[in-house]
């Protein structure tokens, strides 16, 4: 038996010290072992990433993409229903209280999305305890109509506005001027919640009120069309403040809290507005036959449809990007303009009212640019350009090989990511 060996034993004690044994040579330099063995570990996972993550991306995208076509559908059919029902029942603050009570539906959906995306289940008290806490420690019935309460009449008067304006203006007037809430709410959380001040954001802004104001004139001073602009106006505005308030409250728009309180809306609607309608019925201010001649088939036709649309806007960014439900939301324009064409047959809009429909479209996605779009626009012409000044330069230098056939210099290019 040689000498200098050692012989290991494999228990978990401490191992002897070997006398200087002689160590194989390597055929590598250790420098260049180590480099090399330390880019194979970094591939290693890019490679199990890249194997997983364009599937996951391209399945969101579709699912995005399905997503945004039904949500402007489901608002576009919404509308045009909403127009018929007022027109056979003219008792708007009705209506909005009817549709305002399938709210109460946002929960469960919610809780059924997230036992089919979540993998910790959850039981539904334990749920709704951890999505309420804005709501207060104690959820007494009492504390949640308190909580839900200012919610749930910033709720009704965007709704019992929207259709005022609905009565007065066409559909996709109302869509467009509806689209100009995320201009009113980067104002409102720009004064009320001092989120960051954008350039680009303020040029949407004036964007949107320029197209706000061709709308209203579009057809020259007529009191219908300026009144029903106004009152559209109104109708975002109130849902503006809704969202900007909800952010105050409970912090940055998650799902779970906000199926929660849509749900207590709901609830609110019918324990506290109820009385209003019946206010109205008796003052004849908004007087309805008896029940049978009610339209109940477009009621509930039209409350099923808006309750899908804001189901995917509220829930959508659970199965697909954020990006994508807004641009569902921008396509209602023409989702509605194509219902009007197709359904009704009296698609008429004049060249003033699709130059302003396009501009609040233009105004709209300037709203949808991240804050730091500037800084990651221009470190990415930078890096491109560098990019390419660098390949030149590595061309050069790599070609620099000495008689002994080593490289001198290997330079690699610079990788940004943004």
């Amino acid at each position: 038996m040689n000498k200098l060996s050692a012989k290991i034993s494999p228990s978990s004690g401490p191992v002897p010290v070997a006398l200087h044994l002689p160590t194989p040579t390597s055929e590598k330099d250790p420098l260049e072992q180590t480099l090399v063995q330390d880019e194979s570990d970094a591939e290693k996972p890019s490679k199990r990433c890249c194997a997983r993550c364009p599937f996951r991306a391209v399945r969101r995208v579709m699912c995005g993409l399905i997503l945004g076509s039904c949500l402007a559908v489901s608002w576009a059919w919404g509308t045009h229903s909403a127009k018929e029902t007022l027109i056979r029942h003219p008792t708007p603050f009705f209506i909005i209280w009817f549709c305002s009570i399938w709210n109460v539906l946002f929960f469960p959906v919610y809780y059924l999305c997230h036992l089919l995306t979540e993998k910790q289940k959850r039981l539904p008290t334990t749920e709704f305890r951890k999505c309420s806490v804005f709501l207060g420690e104690e959820l007494t019935v009492r504390f949640v109509l308190k909580g839900a309460a200012p919610f749930s009449l910033l709720w009704g008067l965007s709704g019992y506005l929207y259709l005022l304006a609905l009565c007065r203006i066409s559909k996709v007037d109302v869509s467009a001027v509806l689209c100009c809430c995320q201009a009113f709410t980067f104002l409102l959380s720009w004064i009320g919640l001092k989120d960051r001040f954008m350039g680009v954001r303020i040029v949407a802004v004036i964007l949107s009120i320029t197209g706000i104001v061709m709308l209203a004139y579009g057809d020259g001073f007529h009191s219908d069309s300026i009144t029903g602009v106004a009152l559209g106006v109104g109708s975002a505005s109130t849902l503006a403040l809704f969202k900007v308030l909800f952010r105050k409250c409970v912090g940055e728009v998650q799902p779970g809290p906000a199926s929660v309180l849509l749900s207590c809306v709901g609830l609110c609607s019918f324990v506290l507005h109820s009385w209003v309608c019946v206010l109205l019925y008796f003052t004849h201010v908004e007087y309805w036959p008896p029940s049978q001649h009610i339209p109940w088939d477009k009621l509930c036709v039209m409350a099923s449809l808006l309750l899908v649309f804001n189901l995917l806007v509220n829930l959508g960014e659970m199965f697909t990007y954020p990006s994508l439900i807004s641009l569902g939301i921008l396509l209602t324009i023409p989702a509605s303009a194509a219902v009007d064409g197709l359904v009704t047959l009296t698609l008429q809009i004049s060249h003033v009212r699709a130059a302003a429909a396009g501009i609040i479209s233009a105004g709209y996605l300037m709203l949808q640019l991240p804050e730091n779009w500037d800084e990651s626009t221009f470190r990415w012409l930078s890096a491109l350009w560098r990019g390419n000044w660098r390949e030149d330069s590595i061309v050069g230098e790599e070609s620099m090989v000495d008689t002994a056939g080593t490289l001198r210099t290997k330079a690699k290019p610079a990788v940004v990511t943004l």
